[in-house]
């Protein structure tokens, strides 16, 4: 039951009723033991992005790497991406980060360790490919309060040869939406090489799979863990395949009042429109896979519209105990003030936008299970990339 690359904001909830099985029945039965073969470790690269040529090119990830610690790229010279994302977990440890003129951003920065595995971006999925996600930051108000203006000064006063190495033209002969959009992929060119995999949960599975087919499941020490997470605890709904998510939108009963509480219903429609996506004229891959897929999210905002209310992204569980706190507001401070949350079936309605999908309800695991998953969570830790 690996993700298919293609399937596009759509809510689980059939798999409710799919994935039920009754609680005599051994674990894992054959559907959960195809599930677990599915969550072997990702590739040690991620995925070609066709969308920016530049995406594996060393020099554009070093010099990406120096541009994601320059302060001077933000208006008030005291934040570069790094504020928002450390080099450990890849984000704060503060429910929201601080910007500008002591702003803070509206939600919990999403960690960019992996990132490159994803094919949407920011909570609400306002960005669609990597290197235009990195414009939203730098442009925002709120966080690093850039202008195509500033961008042009510092690149020209400390990278313009550089620049010119890679891209074939100083900052100052770029036009202002080029110079962005080449900014965006440096950028990702360098979180493209932070990467954490191999972790214990990967041979875990491998050991679990190997004592279920010997029968011997219930002696192997992530019996619990693996049990809750594929049945009681139906984490595999949205956790699936080699990243542990399945980069889609679920509404999950998170408290949030803000202006934004929408989520992807609120985000989508603008992004369709943004000259930075990922089938527009800055885009190295136009047409095929990227303008379908984009066409596909027009469709199911008219069909879907309410199921998509108040849908935030599916993050990876891949090294989250290193990203807390936790959901898109950062209310949840620890992995087990995560699986309360679920465990109530979420927030209760009216304290969020829309309804919850179908997936979530309460749970009534026991402290043994809960204790379980929380070490399972904590054995995705994965190894830093070489």
């Amino acid at each position: 039951m690996s993700r298919h690359p293609l399937r596009t904001w759509m809510l689980a909830g059939a798999l409710a009723g799919s994935m039920a099985c009754t609680a005599e029945e051994p674990f894992p039965n054959a559907a959960e033991l195809e599930q677990l073969e599915s969550l072997h470790s990702p590739t040690r690269r991620p995925p070609l992005d066709p969308t920016n040529k530049y995406g594996d090119n060393a020099q554009a990830a070093a010099l990406g790497d120096r541009l994601f610690d320059d302060v001077k790229l933000s208006s008030c010279g005291t934040i570069a991406c790094r504020s928002c994302h450390d080099t450990v977990s890849g984000t704060v440890d503060t429910p929201t980060a601080l910007g500008c003129n002591a702003n803070r951003t509206g939600r919990n920065p999403p960690t960019i360790l992996n990132s490159g595995y994803s094919t949407w971006f920011m909570w609400d999925g306002r960005a669609d490919r990597l290197w235009n996600q990195a414009l939203l930051p730098l442009l925002s108000p709120i966080e690093m309060a850039s202008s195509p203006a500033i961008l042009r000064d510092r690149l020209t006063e400390a990278y313009a040869e550089d620049y010119r190495a890679l891209f074939g033209k100083l900052p100052a002969e770029e036009n202002d939406e080029q110079l962005l959009a080449n900014f965006g992929k440096a950028i990702a060119a360098y979180e493209r090489t932070l990467n954490r995999n191999d972790a214990p949960f990967d041979q875990d599975v491998l050991r679990f799979i190997q004592a279920a087919e010997a029968g011997k499941a219930e002696e192997d020490p992530a019996y619990l863990g693996l049990k809750t997470f594929l049945r009681k605890g139906q984490c595999i709904a949205c956790h699936k395949g080699p990243m542990l998510s399945d980069d889609q939108f679920h509404n999950i009963g998170v408290r949030d009042a803000s202006a934004s509480k929408a989520g992807v219903a609120l985000a989508a429609g603008p992004m369709l429109d943004w000259v930075f996506n990922s089938s527009g004229p800055y885009s190295d891959a136009r047409t095929g896979i990227e303008s379908s897929r984009l066409q596909r999210l027009g469709s199911d905002l008219v069909r879907k519209g309410p199921e998509l209310e108040g849908a935030y992204k599916t993050p990876t569980l891949r090294n989250v105990e290193l990203t807390g706190p936790y959901m898109h507001t950062g209310e949840a401070q620890t992995l087990e003030d995560v699986i309360e949350l679920y465990d109530k079936g979420g927030e209760p309605l009216g304290s969020f936008a829309g309804k919850v999908a179908e997936t979530i309800k309460p749970l009534e695991l026991t402290d043994e299970e809960k204790k379980a998953l929380v070490k399972l969570l904590k054995s995705m830790t994965g190894a830093r990339a070489e």
